[in-house]
């Protein structure tokens, strides 16, 4: 049954209760010996009057009313039939809320029957317990309290159910008891109002000065009393915004005191765009009980700018109050578009001129609206915040801000190209565009480097980051500018070209970019190939929404792999060249069961004196056919299909072993284990940990396990108390990559992390880059602010060693001590030395590829000679 016709229902219930117990009444005969007797039509105006005056109380922000209709009431069992109380009673109610209220005809049927069965109720209960005694009687105290208890208690639970089927929420309890007191208060009331009125009629006129000076007395009361909250308010607002520097703080500190001020349940703010003058940048506060964190820009309602409200704003500068009754048109589209029932808009000035606009919604509490006076409130509030931004130039400031932040969120850092976000919604976009009538084709192109691998291992992270940058000049060289074209990580790029002719441009543009990476790339003098495999998924024949296209334009780019061809268009008839991933996906599989799984080890050397403390756990796959294959090309494929899980738990397992067979030999050494996102979302992991450590005897503060900030953010909530519960097990913690995540320092702190690693690509460059040796300074000086110890990845060369030891880093890892090699070599070389100088460094068979020439030359004492592993 729908929420309508349960209103129906119950007020055609509550009609039947009236009759009843108005037939009931009648019966009884009315009062008996009454002094005089008042028509229904005083009954009609009294009612009237008290619909008029009624009381609100506001507090902590929730909202209680009550009126005198009591009175009326009371006055009606001694001094008029029940036809006549009654009579009256939905007479008042009827003009009052359909000349006044204006209700809907649903609403009226309905509050007229509940007053009817609470007016006919309440007559019922007080002729049935009164037995027609006077007013002075005690008995008919009772009865009156009885009566009008009753009546207040149906009307609550008729009005609590209407409300719950519509939605709404309603406290029952809380209102009841209100609802309670104020009948005690005014049914006393009205007692000595019938008495006064049963033994002289004209003391009435006295009793009802009293009566209205007393209420014309609580009104200036409350509104003083506001007026004082409202100015003790508007003080500790200017103070905060006073002391705020940074224009962060001063919008977080408006829009929470704004919300505060106006007891609203939301605040936003609105900066216009300097040049165009259009609505651009927002901000919004809510009264939420989660932590709400720095504020974060976001688009503007669309369509702001074109309603009248908007208009009177910010182009004449003048605040604007909308109350929930109001029935302007104009206000009601505003209203529509930023989603509120009510609000109150007024313009930001900054030098002069109108920067934006702040705006409250959502009055709080069970009555009310915002009016005039929170006008006047509210508009003072925004003039002292007006004053803050121009005082300190904040609001171009904001704008810097959310610019740099939305295109940090909407591009690579390191090749300034999109990302994968944006090129997702660049796709939406002309999806939307392709709804609406246009009917170009579209190509999307999906393109992996070859090769690219063999270059980062050789010649180091940073030859291939600088490779990386040329790459994307090239592509971008080659292209239209309405082209996208986007890093989605790695060597993995993807291109969007709209509007397009024919099929056959698209395979043009996809040869031009072949071509432009067929030329060498010029590295620190060292000339590198490259190669490029391009797969192109046509729109809309291949699809029109972004997920579709890259999967397909994936399939087509592995399958030009596959074949030796550059480019391929995406062929739904050859969509099943993609199991080859599927037969390496079972290859790897059976590789976990057969132990082709093998797990290698990289020391790290504490930075002070040389000493070997721990290694890095690093997995590899022989393959049969392929090799020694890194995990770069299978971790990728093992989180796809599901293999993660059972991978990391045998690298755990596998490096906890290896651990106590050092700590058995005499080697105290840690290992680190790398976790994968997945792992990060895995409930049991904790638990399946400690089982690890108490099965291989390794004490958990010689693990280490390593996470990056993309894991974390996958879900922050889970992974920290994910994180919490692995670090009550002993398990030390570390964040790899420090510093290249957009949420470092945020998250750092609410992590419980025990190491941070700086991040290979700041510490190739430091001994070039000034900048970089600035970064790695900073890190170094934020972790050991925290009580953190440093670990340093991809050192190379010697300098980079001096440097690091001098910065006070604690910890060094990369190939100037060894690339990974097998756990049994490195146990050969702590077996054979335990300390010595690192004058006569030679790589080992298993990465004879690498061979650091500064350690040929130069002596970095204290540091573990791997020669001898030979």
């Amino acid at each position: 049954m729908s929420a309508q016709a349960r209103v129906i229902s119950l007020s055609l219930a509550l009609t039947g209760l009236a009759a009843a117990a108005l037939w009931t009444a009648v019966r009884s005969g009315g009062p008996v010996h009454t002094p005089i007797s008042i028509p229904w039509w005083g009954f009609a105006l009294g009612f009237l009057a008290t619909e008029a005056l009624v009381f609100h109380i506001e507090i902590r922000q929730e909202a209680h009313s009550f009126s005198l209709s009591e009175l009326p009431l009371v006055i009606g069992f001694f001094f008029a039939s029940p036809w006549s109380v009654i009579a009256g009673r939905l007479v008042a109610h009827l003009l009052y809320r359909t000349l006044i209220k204006r209700q809907t005809p649903l609403k009226l049927a309905f509050n007229l029957s509940s007053f009817a069965a609470e007016t006919a109720v309440a007559l019922f209960i007080f002729h049935t317990l009164s037995n027609g005694d006077p007013p002075t009687a005690p008995h008919s105290w009772l009865a009156i309290l009885v009566a009008i208890l009753v009546a207040d208690a149906l009307s609550v639970f008729s009005v609590t159910a209407a409300i719950q089927w519509h939605g709404g929420d309603a406290r029952v309890l809380t209102v009841m008891l209100t609802a309670a007191v104020t009948a005690a208060v005014n049914s006393s009331l009205s007692v000595l109002a019938a008495i006064v009125l049963w033994e002289s009629p004209w003391a009435m006129v006295l009793f009802a000065m009293v009566a209205v000076a007393l209420a014309l007395a609580y009104r200036g009361y409350a509104s003083l009393r506001q007026r004082y909250s409202s100015l003790q308010l508007l003080y500790d607002f200017t103070k905060l915004v006073g002391a705020s520097v940074t224009a962060e703080a001063v919008m977080d500190e408006v829009l929470g005191e704004a919300r505060k001020l106006l007891r609203a349940e939301r605040a936003e703010v609105f900066l216009l765009d300097e040049e165009t003058g259009a609505c651009r940048h927002h901000f919004r506060s809510e009264d939420t009980d989660a932590s709400t964190g720095p504020l974060v820009p976001s688009d503007p309602p669309a369509g702001l700018e074109s309603t009248l409200v908007w208009e009177d704003v910010v182009g004449r500068r003048r605040p604007v109050v909308i109350a929930n009754s109001s029935r302007t048109q104009s206000y009601a589209d505003f209203l529509e578009k930023v989603a509120a029932k009510d609000a109150i808009v007024a313009p930001l000035l900054a030098e002069g001129r109108v920067v934006g606009a702040i705006m409250v919604a959502n009055r709080m509490g069970n009555v009310g609206s915002f009016d005039h006076e929170d006008l006047q409130l509210f508009a003072t509030l925004a003039n002292h915040a007006s004053v803050a931004f121009e005082n300190g130039r904040l609001v171009d400031q904001l704008r810097r801000e959310a610019d740099e932040r939305r295109y940090e969120a909407l591009h690579d850092s390191l090749t300034g190209l999109a990302n994968r976000t944006l090129f997702l919604q660049r796709v939406g976009e002309m999806g939307t565009a392709r709804a609406r009538g246009d009917q170009n084709l579209a190509a999307v192109m999906l393109m992996d480097l070859d090769r690219f691998k063999e270059v980062n291992d050789t010649l180091g992270h940073h030859n291939g980051d600088l490779l990386l940058r040329e790459v994307a000049n090239r592509i971008v060289a080659t292209l239209r500018q309405e082209d996208t074209v986007a890093r989605l990580g790695g060597d993995e790029f993807a291109i969007l070209l709209p509007r397009l002719n024919s099929v056959d441009q698209a395979l043009s543009s996809a040869q031009r970019i072949v071509g432009a990476l067929q030329k060498s790339f010029s590295l620190n003098e060292l000339s590198v190939d490259v190669g490029a495999s391009i797969g192109i998924a046509i729109s809309p024949a291949d699809g029109d929404d972004a997920a579709t296209l890259l999967q397909r334009a994936d399939v087509a780019m592995y399958e030009a792999k596959g074949a030796g061809h550059p480019v391929m268009l995406y062929s739904p008839e050859r969509d099943n060249y993609s199991p080859k991933r599927l037969t390496m996906a079972a290859e790897l599989r059976q590789a976990l069961a057969d132990g082709d799984i093998v797990v290698y080890h990289q020391p790290k050397a504490r930075l002070s004196d040389g000493m070997i403390i721990g290694t890095e756990a690093l997995v590899r796959w022989r393959h049969p056919t392929q090799g020694l294959i890194g995990p770069d090309e299978f971790i990728p494929l093992a989180e796809q299909t599901g293999l993660i899980e059972p991978l990391t738990f045998f690298v755990l397992k596998s490096a906890l072993e290896q651990c106590r067979q050092w700590n058995d030999a005499g080697h105290d050494i840690n290992v680190a284990v790398n976790l994968s996102v997945r792992s990060l979302l895995d409930p049991d992991l904790s638990s399946r940990v400690e089982a690890l450590l108490a099965e291989t005897g390794v004490p958990g503060s010689h693990l280490t396990l390593e996470i990056t900030e993309s894991g974390v953010m996958a879900d922050p909530d889970q992974a920290i108390a994910l994180l919490e519960r692995l670090a009550a097990t002993g398990v030390k913690l570390s964040v790899d990559d420090f510093g290249t995540g957009y949420s470092s320092l945020s998250y750092l702190r609410r992590l419980p992390v025990h190491e941070v690693k700086v991040d290979r690509s700041f510490v190739f460059r430091m001994a070039t880059d000034p900048s970089d040796a600035t970064i790695v300074q900073s890190i170094i000086e934020l972790g050991h602010n925290l009580g953190l110890r440093t670990v340093a990845e991809g050192v190379e060369d010697q300098i980079s060693w001096e440097l690091l030891r001098g910065m006070g880093c604690d910890v060094a890892q990369g190939y100037l001590l060894s690339k990974p090699i097998p756990a049994q070599a490195l146990t050969r070389w702590m077996d054979d030395v335990h300390r010595a100088s690192f004058s006569s460094v030679e790589p080992t068979p298993e990465v004879a590829t690498y061979e650091p020439a500064v350690a040929k030359t130069s002596e970095c004492p204290g540091v573990p000679a791997l020669a001898s592993i030979r």
